[in-house]
Parts: structure tokens; C-alpha cells; sequence
């Protein structure tokens, strides 16, 4: 068994967001078991937990990678404009 799949690992976005819309499709069919749609329920908010996690994660990290992109242009314009490589 590979390592992402261990019993106890959190699924991917993608997994957790396909579950998600498995769930809904079930409650949605409207011939769900009354005690199964309670765990249903239940599962469905675990993952929209975990995606928002994910999300909110993702957003932190591209707003360091593109504040980061900004400083190192930023940097370099300004040591351009000293270089003297006018001849």
C-alpha cells in the first residue's frame, strides 16, 4: 500500500472535493437512510473543514511566493540601474 493512502491520512482537495460531491449526490437522491445521512452529515463537514484548511493554506502560500517574486524584481531593477554597463 502506498504511503497517501495509509488508513488514517487525510484525503487530497481533489479527494476530499469528489467525496464531497458523492455525499451531496446521495442526500440530494433523497433515498438516503435517515441514520446514514446523520454520518453523511457529519463526514461531509470533516471535509469541508478539511478542504477550507487547504484552501486557506494554499492562499498563504502563494501570496509568499508572489510577494517574494515581487521583492526579487524589485532587487534587480534596482541593481540594474547602477551597473555601468554603458559603453
Amino acid at each position: 500500500m502506498s504511503d497517501k493512502k495509509k488508513k488514517g491520512q487525510e484525503p487530497t482537495y481533489s479527494e476530499a472535493s469528489a467525496e464531497l460531491e458523492t455525499i451531496l449526490q446521495q442526500v440530494e437522491s433523497d433515498e438516503i437512510d435517515l441514520d446514514v445521512l446523520s454520518e453523511k452529515v457529519e463526514r461531509a463537514a470533516e471535509l469541508l473543514a478539511l478542504c477550507r484548511e487547504r484552501l486557506s493554506a494554499t492562499e498563504t502560500k502563494v501570496k509568499k511566493v508572489v510577494a517574494d517574486l515581487h521583492a526579487g524584481a524589485n532587487d534587480r531593477s534596482g541593481d540594474d540601474a547602477g551597473d555601468g554597463d554603458e559603453e
